[in-house]
C-alpha cells in the first residue's frame, strides 16, 4: 500500500537491500500479482513479487532455510510450524508471540499480519533491526519506495501492561522467531552438496 508515498519503484527493480545482500524488488501495484515463479538456486521461492516471496528468499539466503509452500501469509500465524534447512532436511520450530508478548521480538523474526479489508491475503515481514522505541523491518508489496537505507521502515515498538506491542497502522498477529536460529549461517552455494539439494528443487 502506498499510504502516502508518491513516486513507485517500477515493477522488477531494487527498492532496498536488506541484511547486506538480499534485494527486495518492487511489485509495482499491490493489486497486480505476475503469476510467475521465482527460483534461487533452483528452489523455488515464491510468485514475483509478493511478500511471501521476499521472506522465504531472505530465510533461504540469510539461514539456508526454506518453509513449505502456504496459501497466503496471513495463514503462516497458524499454519506454519518450522522452516527446514535445505542441505540436510533438519527441522527448526517457530516460536509465535502474540503482539503484546512479555519477551521483546529479536532481530530475524517474523512479523505476520492477519488479513483484513485492507490487506486481503495478510502480510510478512522480517523485523531486520531494534532500535530505541521501534523496530526496523524488510518486506516485498507493501510500499513501492526506494528505500532510504536497508529496511523498508520502522514501527513504533512500545512496553506497556507488561508486554511489548508493535504498534503499526494495521493489525499485526505478532512475531515468530526460528528456535536456535542464531546458530543458522547464511547459505554458501559453493559449498552445498549438490545431492543434498535434491529433494529441495521442486515447488514445496
Amino acid at each position: 500500500m502506498m499510504r502516502g508515498h508518491s513516486k513507485r519503484v517500477p515493477y522488477n527493480q531494487i527498492q532496498g537491500i536488506a541484511s547486506t545482500n538480499v534485494p527486495a524488488y518492487s511489485n509495482g501495484d499491490d493489486e497486480f500479482f505476475s503469476g510467475e515463479r521465482h527460483y534461487l538456486y533452483g528452489i523455488f521461492t515464491g510468485y514475483k513479487w509478493q511478500c511471501v516471496e521476499f521472506a522465504r528468499r531472505w530465510l533461504l539466503i540469510r539461514k539456508g532455510c526454506t518453509f513449505k509452500d502456504i496459501r497466503s501469509a496471513g495463514d503462516i500465524w497458524t499454519g506454519l510450524t518450522h522452516v527446514e534447512r535445505v542441505t540436510d532436511g533438519q527441522r527448526f520450530r517457530l516460536k509465535a508471540h502474540p503482539n503484546g508478548s512479555p519477551q521483546p521480538p529479536q532481530k530475524d523474526s517474523f512479523l505476520i499480519y492477519p488479513r483484513t479489508t485492507e490487506q486481503p491475503f495478510g502480510h510478512i515481514a522480517i523485523i531486520c533491526e531494534i532500535v530505541p522505541g521501534f523496530i526496523r523491518v524488510a518486506e516485498q508489496n507493501y510500499r513501492f519506495h526506494q528505500w532510504s537505507g536497508n529496511y523498508s521502515r520502522q514501527i513504533p515498538l512500545v512496553f506497556k501492561n507488561g508486554g511489548y506491542y508493535i504498534e503499526d497502522e494495521d493489525e499485526n498477529f505478532g512475531w515468530m522467531d526460528i528456535e536456535h536460529g542464531n546458530h543458522l549461517l547464511p547459505l554458501d552455494e559453493l559449498e552445498a552438496d549438490a545431492t543434498q539439494w535434491a529433494i529441495f528443487k521442486q515447488d514445496r
